[in-house]
């Protein structure tokens, strides 16, 4: 059948705008899930809320927040394995979820590297070292003797067994000569309101986490894990400058879908995501020690398993190891 040029062209410009909006007509009922496996408040939440805005803007689609706290996070992990590959579900974790924990649990769940594709690295954190006020310590040296003088009392809280501040925290601890009990938690959240009302004598956890609770006054950080010192907190030594460079961890938030996602759809999640970083609600992320760190699709790829072999060494050489 001949058609004339018009037609042809509006034929054309219809196809275009369909194949532009491919991606979502693919998600179910039009809406995007982001899953996070803690809490709502904390890193991993406040990016996948910025994520799921930039979504919305650029395909004008429903996005949604899925928090599903518990198992450190492997819950989600799970939740986002066994999904459809169509761009209606996605994972926001911090790095630890991928190249960390595989090697502190006998079974995730999935498998990091085979069950998921990378789409974007968005942000970049260190740690901290935050007491409670009342212990009478007012830098690391006197909180490691306190610590000795009060085994007792001498606790960590952290965001789950076998996480990034669970370690650091045993890593700590074996820097300062001490014995500091852990307490596990099902997210910062729970951490931090121990910590605030003095259930544990301190926490480890994503530095912007705490940075707002230290401004005022609510808690005291000691130290960061961070290359060097903040411009938020000049005040507070990292703790490499303390002689324990052995301590410097920086960690990214990853955005990762399903494994089977096509090629195609990964580059125009990916991009779009990269985009979330300059918004209004990432901003809000980006006050403290957390900062820009965008890295796209396939050069997380790469990063992701250097990152797994590195960790799995740096875990070994540690000797730590979890029953679980």
């Amino acid at each position: 059948m001949l058609i004339d040029r018009r037609s042809f062209m509006q034929t054309m410009g219809a196809a275009a705008v369909a194949g532009a909006a491919m991606p979502m007509a693919q998600a179910q009922g039009n809406t995007i899930r982001i899953y996070v496996g803690f809490p709502p408040g904390g890193l991993p939440d406040l990016v996948a809320r910025a994520v799921a805005e930039q979504f919305k803007r650029s395909f004008g689609v429903s996005a949604l927040v899925d928090n599903k706290p518990g198992a450190n996070g492997r819950i989600a992990g799970q939740a986002v394995k066994n999904a459809a590959a169509d761009g209606s579900s996605f994972l926001v974790a911090p790095a630890s979820g991928m190249v960390h924990l595989p090697h502190v649990y006998k079974d995730l769940g999935f498998d990091p590297l085979t069950d998921f594709v990378p789409i974007a690295q968005l942000v970049e954190n260190d740690f901290a070292l935050a007491i409670y006020p009342k212990v009478p310590a007012q830098n690391l040296k006197e909180f490691a003797a306190w610590c000795q003088a009060h085994p007792d009392q001498a606790t960590f809280g952290s965001p789950g067994t076998g996480s990034s501040p669970h370690l650091m925290g045993l890593q700590i601890a074996k820097a300062l000569g001490v014995r500091i009990t852990h307490v596990p938690y099902r997210g910062s959240n729970l951490a931090l309101g121990d910590l605030l009302g003095g259930h544990v004598s301190s926490m480890i956890s994503s530095t912007s986490f705490v940075l707002q609770p230290h401004r005022t006054g609510q808690v005291r950080i000691l130290a960061t894990t961070g290359r060097a010192r903040s411009a938020t907190l000049p005040q507070v030594p990292t703790f490499e400058e303390l002689g324990m460079k052995q301590l410097t961890l920086t960690e990214g938030t990853w955005l990762l879908a399903p494994a089977r996602m096509a090629p195609e759809l990964v580059e125009k999640f990916s991009k779009a995501a990269l985009e979330s970083i300059k918004s209004k609600e990432m901003q809000v992320v980006l006050d403290g020690q957390t900062v820009e760190a965008p890295v796209g699709a396939s050069a997380l790829a790469g990063q992701m398993r250097e990152e797994y072999a590195e960790r799995g060494a740096q875990i070994k050489a540690f000797g730590f190891s979890a029953a679980l």
